[in-house]
């Protein structure tokens, strides 16, 4: 399983919450930026700037209408200035929205100077002429208000607005509804806000989310941890039934070749025994027929008590164990036990120069074990055997039991057989093996081992189609340069 969630539940990115705060950051701009227009556009403006705002709105207007008359009512609708006339170059008015100015002359003289010399002029001056609006007198003779002049491109006409002082404070006063810019800089901000506030939310969705799928993906993969060790488990309880099945069929092979080679070797001395003490009993033989025959009874009787001990001696040894009480004895005392193993057969090696070496042994476990070696090599087709012994190893081993001591000396038992067989070879030391076609009980190389373990040290074998040679290892106290036995 993957140690990550799945893709569809991935950890949200960070440049999310970046693109996040870069909104709200332009929500505040925006929003802070309306706000500022609009508490500039409701701040009062200057009177100079009411008056040439108005005369750029009345030129606009009056030049799109030929109609006089017309254009300073539209300019009146417009602008909501009641007093507006177009006065020509002399300064005669020729239209209004107060009838009874219309045809006058503006005697104001600045009003006038205005006119002629085309010129921008606002002054606040009683009026000369009464202001008569839709019929009712708006502004008798003295009524102070300010009258704006203002030329027009091109023409020798110009705009004649008139103010009371009211009217000129409210114009003065912005319009309380928001600027085009402030409501355009307010949506731009909700947008901002907006898309800020979805990436939140979807980030906090999808981490959320990551969060829910992780903790599942973690109790995943405890659970999948928790399988594959059950799995191993099972694995290794299937493969420890399987060698225990492999060892049990194994035991029961050797058992039954145990069975049929007890059987063999039993029989066949036990018949011989059998046999001649029928033909003792009922047939009379000569002395010398007589003495043959008790001769092979003996010599059979002796097999059948060599294998029943054998037998007796590896149930004891798997009952009980072995135990040797290890003592320092010399070389000599070790190459002299190992002479009285030889047979008649048996070529010892020359001897060599030997220096004095203790070694830890039991001389009577270990006279045993060679013995036993050297009555294998003659049992399987060896001529001669030779046992030599030295202070270093000698062999390359194929196979080796035991455990060899850091500091030993090397008996070895070399024979001129046909060698073991090398699919054999890995099992020698193995209860109740032995090579087909072979007498025995397939238990001397078997115990030989257990005895060599027990004194501390190693069996080890190197086999070839020219010989055999099978070398123990025995502990040292002090090793010399060589020490040779001849027999």
């Amino acid at each position: 399983m993957s140690s990550f969630p799945p893709a569809s539940a991935r950890r949200p990115s960070s440049w999310w919450l970046v693109l996040a705060g870069i909104c709200v950051l332009l929500t505040g701009a925006s929003a802070i930026t309306a706000i500022a227009i609009q508490r500039s556009a409701s701040e009062p403006i200057g009177e100079g700037e009411v008056f040439i705002a108005d005369a750029e709105e009345a030129e606009q207007l009056i030049a799109s209408d030929p109609d006089p008359q017309s254009a300073v009512r539209r300019v009146r609708n417009a602008l909501g200035i009641e007093a507006v006339s177009l006065v020509d170059g002399t300064g005669v008015v020729l239209a209004s929205t107060s009838d009874p100015l219309t045809g006058s002359r503006v005697q104001n003289q600045l009003m006038a100077l205005g006119a002629v010399d085309h010129r921008f002029m606002a002054v606040a001056t009683a009026v000369e002429t009464g202001i008569w609006l839709d019929g009712v007198l708006e502004w008798p003779v003295g009524s102070v208000l300010y009258q704006v002049v203002s030329p027009l491109d091109d023409q020798e006409e110009s705009i004649l607005l008139h103010y009371d002082v009211s009217q000129l404070l409210g114009r003065r006063a912005q319009p309380g509804t928001l600027r085009p810019e402030a409501t355009q800089l307010l949506g731009l901000a909700t947008i901002f806000g907006a898309i800020g506030a979805a990436i939140l939310v979807g980030h906090s969705r999808a981490a959320r989310r990551y969060g829910e799928v992780a903790a599942e993906s973690q109790l995943l993969r405890s659970h999948s941890r928790e399988l594959q060790e059950a799995n191993e488990g099972l694995d290794r309880a299937r493969f420890q039934a399987e060698e225990a099945l492999r060892l049990a069929e194994e035991k029961i092979r050797i058992r039954s070749e145990f069975v049929l080679m007890i059987n063999h070797e039993l029989r066949t001395p036990l018949t011989s025994v059998v046999t001649g003490a029928e033909l003792l009993r009922s047939t009379e033989l000569s002395e010398t027929d007589r003495s043959v025959v008790l001769d092979s009874m003996v010599s059979d009787g002796a097999r059948l008590q060599e294998i029943i001990d054998q037998i007796l001696a590896v149930a004891r040894i798997e009952n009980r164990g072995l135990s040797y009480e290890l003592t320092e004895v010399s070389i000599d005392e070790v190459r002299n036990a190992l002479t009285a193993v030889h047979q008649a057969s048996v070529v010892p090696e020359s001897a060599e120069t030997h220096l004095e070496v203790m070694v830890r042994t039991d001389l009577g476990a270990l006279g045993m074990v060679v013995a036993s070696l050297v009555d294998n090599a003659l049992t399987h087709g060896a001529k001669s055997v030779s046992i030599g012994c030295t202070n270093e190893s000698r062999i390359v081993p194929q196979l080796e039991v035991g455990l060899r001591p850091h500091t030993a000396a090397f008996i070895t038992i070399s024979d001129d057989g046909p060698g073991i067989d090398p699919e054999f070879l890995p099992r020698i030391f193995e209860k109740f093996e032995k090579s087909s076609f072979s007498s025995g009980t397939g238990l001397g190389l078997y115990m030989a081992r257990m005895i060599i373990e027990a004194l501390e040290g190693s069996l080890a074998v190197e086999s070839s189609a020219s010989g055999c040679i099978f070398q123990i290892s025995i502990p040292t106290v002090a090793v010399g340069e060589k020490v040779g036995v001849g027999a």
